[in-house]
């Protein structure tokens, strides 16, 4: 197998037609073209290999391409064959993680690739062809999330037919000071901005809160009106039936908890607890939807941290850990 090229002369199908690109206006899709090369590759061709850094996307416009994985023990196993229309490899490159498969092309395929330094130019661009592309992208693994999560959810109804009793949302008491601007900027999700104005541009109007060892932060089956940002400490992430439980994240700082329901705006299947003392600073759904599509540089930088969180933590639900049965978690006793 050889290494594909990416090519000046692809035959690469105009990006209009894509889904992910269409109803951009034209003169925008144009200035997104730039950040973007056409690529061109052969049956046997290696896009990229396990365990490479994920540098890069591909958005496929003609041909088929196979995503395996190689276990323990050399036991190889195909995930996905992709074809037009299709996006691979926005997973490696959003979380800043490596491969976690190798992509063979078995049909000569075309399309465009986006290597990381036009992501990180597109991030930034305030047109609205680019601010439109970054946040479907977001959207699109967003979505995969949510699917993620459905999927384990339906794999333990099958085991744990009971339903799990809905926690008691634990008390919140305001956290007792502000967080120094050095240690904000110190957060991963905050590693875009370039100055603690911006990082208070975006967070504003927000409050950090306290939630004692144990106490739920998050319960299932509502629409959650808030993504949660955890300052200080740790939330255990589940999704739960009565007798059993599968961790999908354990969120430390810098993490963001609630993406599925705070962005989607349907009912999220995840129950939040935690594990110690923690500080988090709850963002209304409402506004970080609104950043998503919003233009100005905080709102980009902010967007730009919360698309590699999701990514991160879609690599942490595909973990074999996230597949192992837990013990149920006792409900705490709430003291007033």
């Amino acid at each position: 197998m050889t290494e594909a090229a990416v090519t000046a002369e692809g035959g690469a199908g105009a990006l209009a037609d894509m889904p992910l690109f269409a109803g951009i206006a034209a003169g925008e899709l144009e200035r997104v073209e730039h950040f973007m090369a056409p690529f061109q590759a052969e049956p046997g061709d290696v896009l990229f290999r396990q365990g490479e850094e994920g540098d890069r996307i591909y958005v496929i416009d003609s041909g088929r391409v196979e995503l395996q994985v190689e276990h323990t023990g050399g036991e190889v196993v195909t995930l996905a064959i992709l074809g037009p229309k299709e996006l691979l490899g926005e997973l490696s490159l959003l979380a800043g993680a490596r491969r976690s498969g190798t992509a063979i092309v078995r049909e000569q395929a075309s399309g465009w690739v986006l290597h990381r330094s036009g992501l990180e130019m597109l991030r930034l661009d305030a047109g609205a062809g680019a601010v439109e592309l970054v946040a479907r992208m977001t959207e699109l693994v967003l979505a995969r999330l949510r699917a993620r999560y459905e999927t384990i959810s339906d794999e333990l109804a099958l085991h744990d037919a009971e339903p799990a009793p809905a926690p008691p949302r634990g008390a919140r008491t305001p956290a007792p000071s502000g967080l120094a601007p050095a240690y904000l900027a110190s957060l991963l999700c905050f590693s875009h901005f370039h100055d603690h104005e911006q990082i208070e541009a975006a967070i504003a109007g927000s409050e950090p809160v306290e939630l004692p060892a144990g106490a739920f932060a998050m319960a299932p089956d509502v629409v959650a009106g808030e993504l949660l940002l955890v300052l200080r400490g740790a939330l255990d992430v589940s999704i739960r039936r009565r007798h059993s439980a599968r961790r999908v994240r354990l969120a430390g700082p810098g993490r963001f908890v609630g993406h599925v329901g705070a962005l989607d705006g349907r009912p999220s299947p995840l129950v939040a607890h935690a594990r110690e003392h923690v500080v988090l600073l709850p963002l209304p759904s409402q506004r970080v939807r609104a950043m998503l599509r919003d233009p100005s540089a905080p709102a980009r930088r902010f967007s730009a941290g919360l698309a590699e969180d999701i990514a991160r933590a879609m690599r942490q639900a595909e973990r074999p850990i996230a597949r192992m049965a837990a013990e149920p978690m006792p409900m705490p006793v709430l003291r007033a």
